[in-house]
This record gives structure tokens, sequence and C-alpha cells, in this order.
């Protein structure tokens, strides 16, 4: 088989897999799915699962990344509306609030996890997440400072879902 054809069925099985973990976290949540229910629902044995995917964390990072660039483009328009800060926070407020109910699994898979781009034992998905949440956070620095939108991300969500989404600009916690 040529290299070509390789990664084309290899983009194939992964989109697949994605999409069969995608509707069962929205049905089950991150606890109520596993690998054994994924292989099964999508057809595909346990260890070709594995072939693909090194964990189910992997899987979902790969997912809060698709969901999190979708945010990141609606925030991008709501800044540059040109409206005053508390309107377009109440905005990018509105967005967070669908988000964390229609896609709770990875709202609260994101909010649970640390987010340091930089962290070298972190795996590649994990670092990719980390530079997306932390590239949202600066794009909505536009707004108010680091300080200011933490206050308002904990008065809106609490302590739990404050402590791992505020990163410094090099990477590290604030």
């Amino acid at each position: 088989m040529s290299e070509e054809k390789k990664a084309a069925a290899t983009r194939y099985h992964r989109k697949t897999l994605l999409d069969t973990a995608d509707r069962l976290l929205m049905q089950y949540g991150y606890d109520g799915m596993n690998m054994n229910m994924l292989a099964k629902e999508a057809g595909y044995s346990k260890a070709t699962v594995y072939v693909y995917f090194e964990s189910k964390d992997e899987i979902v990072r790969m997912l809060c990344i698709d969901r999190l660039q979708l945010l990141r483009r609606e925030f991008a328009v709501i800044l540059k509306n040109g409206s005053e800060p508390q309107e377009m926070f109440g905005e990018i407020r509105s967005v967070l609030n669908e988000f964390a109910i229609e896609d709770g699994a990875y709202f609260d898979f994101i909010c649970s996890q640390r987010h340091a781009p930089d962290d070298g034992d972190a795996s590649q998905s994990e670092k990719d997440l980390s530079a997306l949440v932390c590239g949202i956070l600066d794009d909505l620095t536009a707004l108010a400072p680091r300080d200011e939108l933490k206050v308002k991300w904990y008065s809106y969500y609490g302590k739990v879902k404050t402590a791992g989404m505020f990163c410094t600009p090099d990477g590290g916690k604030q």
C-alpha cells in the first residue's frame, strides 16, 4: 500500500473513532465512556483503537481542540464587533454558558486540565490543548487584564473550574 493510501486509511479510522467517541461522550459523559465501549460501538477491536490513540484522554483532548477552535472563532467575531467591553463580556459569557451546557463533558475536561504548553513531559495533544486555551485567554486580554479575567471566570464557574484555566504569557501558572 502506498504511503498516501496508508495516510488516508489512518485519517479515516481516526475520524471514525473520534466521531464515535464524540457521540458516546455526549451520551454517557467522560466517566461513562471507556475504550471498550468505543471499540465495540465503532466496530474495531480494542487493540486497534490503541493503534490510533494512546488513551481516552488523548481522544477527549482532540475533540476539545475541535470545540475550542470553534469557540475561538466566535470570540474573535465578538471582539471585533466594536461593542463596549461589558457587552462583549456578556456575549462571551453567553457563548461559554452554551458550551458548558451543550458540551459539558468537554467543558469540564478542559477546566480540569493543567494548561502549560511548555510542559516537556506532556503529550502533543496536551501541548496543543494548553496552547489553544492560553491563546484564547491571550485573545480575551483585549477586554481585560488576566487577573480581572480570572476573577470573572471564578465568579461565573467557581474554584474547581478556575484552578487550571489561567496560564501566564510564558506558559506557566499564575
